[in-house]
This record gives C-alpha cells, sequence and structure tokens, in this order.
C-alpha cells in the first residue's frame, strides 16, 4: 500500500488528537477471555473505552469479525466511514507496520502501540521501521510495548491494564508519566485507593516516537495539571529532558520524580524489558538540582509528595525551619529526629511566641518546639487552635507539622475540622501526621483530605513532603533571583 508523505504533526498537536480524538479504532479488538479467565487484550482494550465513558466514535477493526460488543467490525481501518483521530493497535509485532500503513492511509493522527516485540525484545529495525511508516503518514505515537494512556477529564481510557478495571478514575490534579507500564498501572491504582486523584496517566512503553520530553510539555500546557509524576528508568536525551523540565520551571509546575538505575542490576534490568538507556545517575541527579525536579529516593513516596504539592498550591516553605505541635513529647522527639535526616532544622520559638502560647496551655506544657500541648489541652475548647497560631505566626518559622496521635471520636472531629480551618488560614504550609488508627476516626480524619490539607499516617512521610516543598521553594527563589538580575 502506497501512502502519500507527510509530515508528522508536532508533539502537542498529535498528544491533542490523542487525549481528545473524535474517533477511536481498536486494531484487534475481539470479544471474550483468554485461559486464565482475564479478558482478551483486544477486548480489555474495548470494553475498558466503554466502561469509562469515551464518548466519541469507537469502531473495532478486526478482518475476522463482523462484530464487537454489539458494534460493527471493520475489516480495515481505511474501511471505517468516519473520522478516526487515534488508533489503538494491538495486533503481532510483525503485524504493526502494515497497520501503520493502513492508519496513515486513513488520517489518523495519533496512535497508541500496545503491542510489544520490538526493541525491548532486541527487534531494533522493527521498531525502526514502525517509526519511520508512521512519520511518513503524518503520526506520532506512544509506544510500542505501552499500557496506553488515561486522560481521566477527557474520559479517554485507551489502555488494557488492568488498573481501568476500577469502577471510575479519581479525578485531580497530578500527572503521572510512567516508563514500567505494569508498576506505573500499580502505582496508579494503589494512588487511587489512597484517595489520591490524577488527571493523566501515561505509559510511555519503548518511546520509539513519542518520548517523556514530549508528555512533559504537553502537560504543562493543560489546565488540569498541577503536578507532574515520573516513574523513570532511562533517559535517551538528556538535552531534550534538561528542555522539557526547565519549560516547567518556567510554568511554575513541579515535578516530582523517582528513578531507577542507580545500581548495575537496576540498569540492566530497565534496557532488558523497555529497551531504555539508564544513563548517568549523576548527570541526572545535577539535571533535577539545576531544573528544580524534586527527586523521591522511595517510589511510595512519588505521590504522597506530589498530594503535597498539590494541595499546599503556592504555600512553600521560605526556609528550612520547621515547628512541630502535638500532644505527646514523644513524638515531637521522632519529629525532631526525622527533621535532622531530611535536612531540616528545628530551632527554639522565639521568647515572644512561648509566652504568647504558654497562655493557652497547661503550665507544664512543653512550648521551645517541638511544642507538647499535652493531652490535658482537651480541656480547653480553644487552647489548641491559639498555640497553632502562635506557632504559624513564628517569623523564624517557615512550616509546621501538626501531629495527631491516638485520638477517638468526637476529638477526631475537632482536630479535623479545626486543623483544616487553621490550614485554610494559615500564609505557611501545614501538614499532619496522623498516627492513631483511623478505625475510631471515622469521620474526622477524611476532613483533613476533603479540605486538601496534605496528611500523611507517619512522621517521616509527612517530614519529607515538608523538605520537598522546601527544596522546590529555595529553587523557586533562586530563578526568580536569577531573572531579576538578568533585567537589571
Amino acid at each position: 500500500m502506497q501512502i502519500e508523505s507527510t509530515a508528522p504533526p508536532d508533539a502537542a498537536t498529535a498528544l491533542a488528537a490523542m487525549f481528545a480524538p473524535r474517533g477511536v479504532a481498536v486494531l484487534g479488538a475481539t470479544e471474550g477471555t483468554s485461559a486464565t479467565g482475564q479478558a482478551k487484550l483486544g477486548a480489555a482494550a474495548v470494553e475498558y473505552l466503554l466502561a469509562h465513558g469515551y464518548e466519541g466514535e469507537l469502531y473495532p477493526v478486526n478482518p475476522s469479525r463482523t462484530e464487537v460488543l454489539g458494534r460493527r467490525c471493520y475489516p480495515s481501518v481505511t474501511e471505517i466511514e468516519g473520522q478516526v483521530d487515534l488508533a489503538l493497535i494491538i495486533l503481532p509485532a510483525a503485524a504493526c507496520p502494515q497497520a501503520m500503513r493502513e492508519c496513515a492511509a486513513k488520517g489518523v493522527k495519533a496512535a497508541v502501540v500496545l503491542s510489544s516485540g520490538f526493541s525491548e525484545a532486541g527487534e531494533e529495525e522493527l521498531e525502526a521501521e514502525l517509526v519511520a511508516i508512521a512519520h511518513q503518514g503524518g503520526i506520532r505515537f506512544t509506544g510500542p510495548n505501552t499500557a496506553g494512556v488515561v486522560g481521566v477529564g477527557e474520559a479517554l481510557c485507551a489502555s488494557f491494564s488492568m488498573v481501568c478495571s476500577m469502577e471510575s478514575f479519581r479525578g485531580g490534579e497530578i500527572a503521572f508519566v510512567t516508563q514500567s507500564g505494569a508498576l506505573g498501572g500499580s502505582l496508579l491504582g494503589r494512588g487511587m485507593d489512597q484517595g489520591i486523584g490524577f488527571s493523566h496517566w501515561i505509559s510511555t512503553g519503548n518511546e520509539a516516537d513519542l518520548t517523556t520530553p514530549d508528555y512533559i510539555e504537553y502537560l504543562i500546557a493543560q489546565d488540569s495539571v498541577k503536578v507532574i509524576t515520573l516513574f523513570l528508568e532511562g533517559v535517551s536525551d538528556g538535552e531534550r529532558f534538561r528542555e522539557a523540565c526547565d519549560a516547567a520551571a518556567e510554568a511554575g509546575i513541579p515535578i516530582i520524580a523517582y528513578k531507577t538505575g542507580r545500581s548495575e542490576v537496576a540498569a540492566r534490568a530497565a534496557a532488558s524489558h523497555t529497551g531504555a538507556l539508564a544513563g548517568s545517575d549523576a548527570v541526572f541527579e545535577a539535571i533535577c538540582a539545576q531544573h528544580g525536579v524534586v527527586r523521591v529516593e522511595d517510589v511510595g513516596a512519588l505521590f504522597s509528595v506530589a498530594l503535597a504539592f498539590a494541595w499546599a498550591g503556592e504555600k512553600l516553605p521560605g526556609g528550612r525551619n520547621l515547628a512541630s505541635v502535638s500532644g505527646s513529647g514523644g513524638i515531637g522527639g521522632v519529629a525532631a529526629d526525622e527533621c535532622e535526616l531530611a535536612g531540616m532544622a528545628m530551632p527554639e520559638l522565639s521568647t515572644e511566641t512561648q509566652e504568647a502560647i504558654r497562655a493557652h496551655v497547661p503550665a507544664f506544657a512543653a512550648v521551645g518546639n517541638p511544642v507538647d500541648v499535652t493531652g490535658q489541652i482537651r480541656s480547653s475548647p480553644t487552647g489548641y487552635q491559639e498555640a497553632v497560631r502562635q506557632v504559624l505566626a513564628d517569623p523564624d518559622i517557615d512550616g509546621v507539622l501538626l501531629l495527631v496521635t491516638m485520638v477517638s471520636e468526637p476529638r477526631a472531629s475537632f482536630y479535623g475540622r479545626e486543623i483544616s480551618k487553621l490550614a485554610a488560614e494559615a500564609e505557611k504550609p501545614v501538614i499532619v501526621a496522623w498516627c492513631g488508627a483511623l478505625s475510631v476516626a471515622q469521620e474526622g480524619y477524611p476532613m483533613l483530605s476533603e479540605h486538601r490539607v496534605p496528611n500523611f499516617l507517619t512522621v517521616r512521610e509527612a517530614v519529607r513532603a515538608m523538605a520537598a516543598l522546601a527544596g522546590y521553594g529555595a529553587f523557586r527563589a533562586r530563578r526568580a533571583k536569577r531573572a531579576k538580575e538578568a533585567v537589571a
């Protein structure tokens, strides 16, 4: 089949078509289940598009079928009468080049190649052929060897990942770009289980065409995106990655990244299943430092730190001095230790602040920092709130940790309600570590998330999130200073 050569669209144009397609063709659509009882991949892709509310035209394509899930099935994408902006390709690798030719002939703008068996399996020439055909025909694509893409606001679920079997996607401001499809789906699902909302999920696959920097540059232009999270196994083009991170910094969109490949074993693992080159970890670290990318050391912290950014907004610490308020001297000591480990400080509060706090707490309370208002604070309807306000007012304190130990209802609701008010009125970031049992705080604890107060179940998570905010705040301040000096 001869196709007329057409210049491929820029990445932003292609991604706009990918996430808001008027019509989607699923090449390899089918019905039924596999021997394991799971829906066949070609069936899952169609089912998930329908289940998550895609409102455009959906065209199953399979020459062996005339109908899929009650919809007309076409022998070729070229025989579809309507407009097809996006093609999902779920075929054996050897059949993908011809499928891409047919998509080009149809005028498809973007594709998601879910098929495996390309560079990650040693088939570099087959992958190069696929790219050449796509570009000649004016198509940009995600993959191959991808788990797909999801646009929550666009009600687009172009994926066969089993994370899509969740009844609905929890919407939010966090975009997630991952070079691991299987782990990415796992992290996405766990995050939603924990109440975290997402705007986009992109499994990049082998990045034969569209790459992580392309997705970053697209996402920072979307109003729905406030934070970008990355799970990386390798960066093939350091300069393009640097440019994308700089664009994100200019737009004020934080990037939170976890990258494997620190060890030789991890680097080999990345290459073996994605075809990615891990590159120099030192170079990656330097790019992060230069462009404000927040690198987390624990993959489990990827979304918790992102949530702190999404909910804290522009309330970034002006420095690294923290104060903690709790009803337990023990947990205050834990916070002090964690601050030191995270490069944060817990200085003694000013004499004026300590005297102001003493007016609202029992005489035997500790008011130096950490502040222990003691369990007796329960006798006062306003003592806790006033103590926190005085700590927030201390000019030498940049952020406040509110540490909640074991509380049950109705005290749990008191904390949920009053902390939410305190966080809303504060000009500094407030982060909560709720360390008691949630089973007896059924009404109070959820109030924090309802009011977008960053909250965690351990002191370490809370401190590390505040440290990330402080690091990014310092980066923003340095960047602003350089820009001002350049103008002067």
